[in-house]
């Protein structure tokens, strides 16, 4: 009876490290897919806020002063 249980603990614990190891890999997945397209939003974003953004005479911008 003793072996049994012990069986079917380490088979637990296994089926479980296998789950956790699959959602946490896919997390990774989802979460680097995301990021590269967060980042190119941004881009996109930016590129539009410097062509609005008016210059002075010499081709600056008010930060740049």
């Amino acid at each position: 009876m003793l072996m049994i249980m012990t069986i079917y603990g380490t088979v637990k614990m296994f089926t479980r490290m296998i789950v956790y190891c699959g959602i946490g890999g896919l997390v990774l997945i989802v979460r680097h897919y995301n990021r590269k397209k967060r980042r190119n939003e941004m881009d996109e974003g930016t590129k539009r806020i410097m062509r609005n953004t008016p210059k002075d005479e010499n081709g600056k911008y008010p930060w740049e002063k």
